[in-house]
């Protein structure tokens, strides 16, 4: 008789020491960049380790029993740390993008004599009829703008359905509104990649985890092509590799769209400016913890590259 699958025992919860003499014992994680009391410190007021254990992949050596070679609690503080600083800042970004999308298309809606703000909001819902559902429950259960929007439910106009929307909903309903009044907009087809960086940054996502090349990766074929001829100073190669690695693709095409799209020129320079002193400033205060690997530099050059080429245009 074939034998059952027997479910693995599941993994005993451990305290902040037992944490620390299990990153030795079992994952051969050194304490010399960060000693153990420092690390004891930083896992009661700053961190956990199960997030902070998604960082063990940049390290790409590893034993047959499974212990990291060349990986010391430091590099996975030093990676945690520049990772909240780059979600905060391109959470910013992302923001200050939807709201120059939402201004675009209010003006889109005023000076289109086609729309009278209603009726393609209407043909909308009638597709996604959830979104309704979801909006009265958000309002019922809301204390922020509830007494503002319920009365706009019943039948809501473009300039009030774009602020009671989430972002998914948001860059679909955008792509609807240019199809359905067959209007040109060149930026849709890339909006997949800033809703999944901003999403990620909402969620407090750990961003840093690989920058492996995933294969099969969908990429954006125009920025692609863009970046590829770009003379950005690096290979083609590392290029290549690197726009298949999801965070620094998305990266990538969220700048394109940004710096066309962010109709503040004051809010664009502050904000590109914020992010390079960040590149060439925190992002390298510890860069000799990672000089052996390849990946993470690369990564870097690359998106310091891309990050100058989309603030120049």
């Amino acid at each position: 008789m074939p034998k059952k699958n027997v479910p693995s025992a599941k993994p005993p919860k451990l305290t902040v020491p037992q944490v620390i003499e299990y990153c030795k014992d079992k994952l051969g994680i050194t304490f010399n960049l960060m000693d153990e009391e420092k690390a004891r410190e930083f896992l009661e007021g700053h961190n956990f380790f199960f997030r902070l254990k998604q960082y063990c992949s940049i390290c790409p050596d590893q034993t047959r029993n499974g212990k990291y070679i060349g990986l010391d609690f430091g590099h996975l503080v030093e990676i945690s740390t520049i990772d909240m600083f780059l979600r905060k800042y391109l959470f910013k970004m992302t923001i200050d993008l939807e709201h120059s999308l939402k201004v675009r298309i209010v003006n889109e809606c005023q000076n289109n004599p086609a729309d009278d703000g209603y009726e393609v909001v209407e043909k909308f819902l009638e597709t996604r009829p959830k979104i309704k559902e979801e909006l009265a429950k958000f309002i019922r259960i809301s204390n922020y703008g509830g007494k503002n929007f319920d009365k706009y439910l019943e039948s809501p106009a473009v300039w009030n359905f774009v602020e009671m929307i989430g972002f998914g909903d948001f860059i679909c309903f955008y792509g609807f509104y240019y199809e359905f009044f067959r209007l040109e907009s060149e930026y849709t087809k890339h909006f997949e990649s800033v809703r999944r960086l901003r999403n990620a940054c909402a969620h407090n996502v750990c961003m840093l985890v690989s920058f492996t090349p995933v294969q099969g990766f969908k990429q954006d074929i125009g920025i692609n092509f863009e970046l590829l001829g770009a003379k950005l100073g690096i290979g083609n190669g590392v290029i290549t590799n690197c726009l298949k690695v999801p965070l620094l693709h998305d990266f990538a095409v969220m700048l394109s769209v940004y710096t066309k799209l962010v109709s503040s020129p004051l809010v664009k320079k502050k904000t590109l400016q914020e992010v390079k002193d960040f590149f060439d400033g925190r992002m390298l205060y510890r860069k000799q913890y990672f000089d052996g690997n390849s990946d993470v530099k690369n990564a870097y050059l690359f998106a310091r590259k891309v990050l100058d080429y989309y603030a120049e245009k």
